[in-house]
């Protein structure tokens, strides 16, 4: 088992993180691309293709577990060129293993040895790791630094009171024996800090709003647990450029992100997961 500098990630490298954070790969296609397209970090990456094209962009997916984004990519025809980069080496083994051609590579805590061995991509991809990290803010800082031209991430949002820091306050508990960061970001902190990066030109911010105290083993500040926090799911897009003005443009949208199936495809879902899904190690 690879060793981190903090106790924090060593549940990255515990099985059965794997085993949970493979879970789209038990999907039938159909609905695992209906679930990932109802994100709306998904959404702004479609956004992102389309405008830009695929064919001679290069993207990189800081987080990107066992690597579900390139049956993504490939099912929807975006040819860009891929790079998947994660810590856990047993994620990336599994990533490599699912799709032998695919560009997988451990990295350390800090994303910023990334540029050192593989430059810039047009796009960098981050969904869910920031609120992970013990320095969420050098975290976005290097995501900024890999990223010629747009930078699209996952977070967790809070409208009202300060950003929480402190991982012994606010975390997660995983898999029955490991305590990691769950950092919910302030918007008005996250606009105020990008807004003083030279290169920042544009931020779109989508929050699908609820509560995050009291679900899945989340040890949260307590006023997390109340709606009145505006705390969300949210999906955020930089643009890398020159600034028309001396602050960078902001649009904020709010747009639930909570897939619907229908009562066949729930019940299709739940037969295929049974026959899919492999059951928890001894």
């Amino acid at each position: 088992m690879a060793r981190h500098s903090s106790s924090f990630f060593q549940g990255w490298e515990d099985k059965e993180h794997v085993r949970i954070f493979d879970w789209f790969s038990y999907f039938p296609t159909p609905l695992f691309i209906k679930q990932f397209e109802y994100f709306n970090e998904i959404r702004l990456l479609q956004k992102y293709f389309e405008k830009e094209g695929s064919s001679d962009k290069s993207m990189f997916e800081v987080g990107c577990a066992t690597g579900e984004m390139v049956r993504y990519l490939k099912k929807k025809g975006y040819n860009c060129d891929y790079h998947g980069f994660d810590i856990s080496e047993q994620a990336i083994t599994a990533a490599r293993k699912k799709f032998p051609l695919g560009k997988f590579k451990t990295i350390t805590e800090n994303s910023r040895d990334i540029v050192e061995s593989a430059g810039k991509a047009d796009l960098v991809f981050s969904r869910d790791v920031i609120m992970h990290q013990t320095d969420p803010w050098g975290f976005l800082d290097s995501l900024l630094e890999l990223a010629a031209h747009t930078v699209i991430l996952r977070m967790k949002t809070r409208d009202k009171g300060d950003t929480c820091l402190d991982p012994e306050l606010s975390c997660q508990a995983h898999y029955d024996k490991y305590w990691m960061p769950y950092i919910v970001i302030n918007v008005d902190e996250l606009c105020a800090h990008l807004s003083k990066k030279a290169n920042v030109a544009e931020i779109n911010i989508i929050r699908s709003y609820g509560v995050l105290g009291g679900k899945n083993g989340r040890f949260l500040p307590k006023e997390l647990y109340f709606s009145e926090s505006g705390t969300a799911e949210t999906a955020i897009q930089i643009r890398i450029g020159d600034k028309t003005n001396s602050s960078p443009t902001i649009n904020l949208i709010d747009r639930s992100d909570k897939l619907q199936l229908s009562v066949i495809e729930r019940a299709w879902l739940k037969l295929w997961l049974v026959y899919k899904r492999p059951e928890p190690e001894a």
